[in-house]
């Protein structure tokens, strides 16, 4: 429960409940944060068929690049969550998970974070815990309201992560 209240710390910020120390207070003013809070590093990953597939990069990943899904878990699959004003920033090798179109089946790109490092709201992501234990995670993109998942014809190695109107439930581990 205290990653996820970590994790989701923008969100309250943004509510008007201040995070101290892990521990969430009302507020009877908005607390406003400036700049993005690093939280963790995760690894997400989704399985089909005893198979896992990670949400990754391409081992030279450049701006513009495709989020892709990946047999391992190594440096192009490890993401660095920060807790920003509105959502959550997902970073790899200093580039953002980035959504800029509302339509469904388009790739998500990685792209350097904007807004002065604390993301563009194509950066950033609400993450919603699926389980009871938090083992699960979805992530739904601020700017364009669309899930983050893998294409319906998936799941393949190197396939492109898409974002669409239905969610992929990510396992997370450390």
């Amino acid at each position: 429960m205290q990653r996820l209240i970590s994790v989701l710390a923008a969100g309250l910020l943004a509510g008007g409940t201040v995070l101290t120390s892990g521990i969430a207070s009302a507020s009877t003013t908005a607390a406003r944060q400036a700049t993005c809070t690093p939280v963790e590093n995760e690894y997400f990953s989704s399985s089909s068929n005893g198979v896992s597939y990670y949400l990754g990069t391409p081992n030279k990943a450049s701006s513009g690049s495709a989020a892709i899904l990946k047999p391992n878990q190594n440096s192009t699959t490890l993401w660095n969550l920060s807790a920003c004003p509105k959502g959550d920033l997902l970073e790899n090798r200093g580039l953002a998970l980035t959504s800029r179109s509302s339509s469904t089946g388009v790739d998500v790109t990685l792209e350097p974070p904007g807004n002065g490092g604390t993301g563009f709201a194509s950066q950033q992501w609400f993450i919603t815990c699926t389980t009871t234990a938090c083992s699960q995670w979805d992530f739904n993109n601020l700017k364009t309201g669309l899930w983050l998942r893998i294409r319906n014809s998936g799941p393949s190695m190197g396939q492109t992560v898409t974002t669409g109107s239905t969610p992929t439930n990510w396992t997370h581990s450390p």
